[in-house]
Order: C-alpha cells, then structure tokens, then sequence
C-alpha cells in the first residue's frame, strides 16, 4: 500500500513452492520505512497498520499472522508443519518458518492446545481452545 492510499495489487503465479518462498522472501525485503507494506485481504479483526513498528520492537508475531493462523485452525486441528505449508501456499506473504512463533504466542495466550502436552515442536498437532 503506497502513501497515496491507493492500493496496488502484485500478481504472482507459479506452481512451485521453492518459486512461491522465493517471491515472498523478495516481499520481505522490500523496505516497509518507504510507507509500503503487504497485507492479505481475508484479515478481518487485525490491523496492522500503525502496530508493525511497535510490535517488531517487543518480538511480537503480528496480528494478521495471528488471526490468519486462527482462521487456518479454526478449519480444524493441523501440526505446525502444516500451518507453515498453508501459510505459504494461501497466503499473501507469510511463510513456513512464521508458524512457529504465531502457535507458540498463541498458546501462551491460551487460544491453542496441542493434543498431546509437552514441549511445542513443528510435529505438533494444535488446535483452538473453545
């Protein structure tokens, strides 16, 4: 989203997963200082903007990620493996290695379980708290 408010909308296609993390780590690596930023249009109840400053700063997943993890999980129970694979392949810029950290600040806010208690690892099968 450029400082003129306008929305641009990048278009990407590919049917390799190495192609798609190659696109989203160039993504990354674009400078969110220049008053840009990428945000996937299913996010319903977070806003990122104004917060992803703030939020870096405390080592805090970002609260799209978060909702977009719940709305993953909210499907169904999967292991954070398969979280990381969704992230990719559906949506706008998260990847594998964000799974992690989101189920990880999710379970300490008590908004996941794992199945079986213990320690959290990407084998892992999470799933909602009611």
């Amino acid at each position: 989203m450029p400082r003129t408010g306008k929305p641009l909308y990048l278009v990407f296609g590919t049917g390799s997963p190495k192609g798609l993390e190659a696109m989203k780590d160039a993504m990354w690596s674009v400078d969110d200082r220049d008053g840009e930023s990428f945000h996937d249009p299913r996010t319903r109840g977070a806003e990122p903007e104004g917060q992803l400053d703030i939020v870096q700063a405390v080592g805090l997943a970002d609260p799209e990620l978060l909702e977009l993890v719940a709305q993953r999980l909210a499907a169904g129970t999967a292991t954070v493996v398969e979280i990381g694979e969704w992230l990719l392949r559906e949506t706008s810029r998260w990847m594998p290695k964000h799974a992690l950290k989101a189920v990880r600040e999710m379970r300490q806010a008590g908004a996941v379980s794992l199945q079986s208690p213990g320690k959290l690892t990407s084998k892992s099968h999470v799933r909602l708290t009611a």
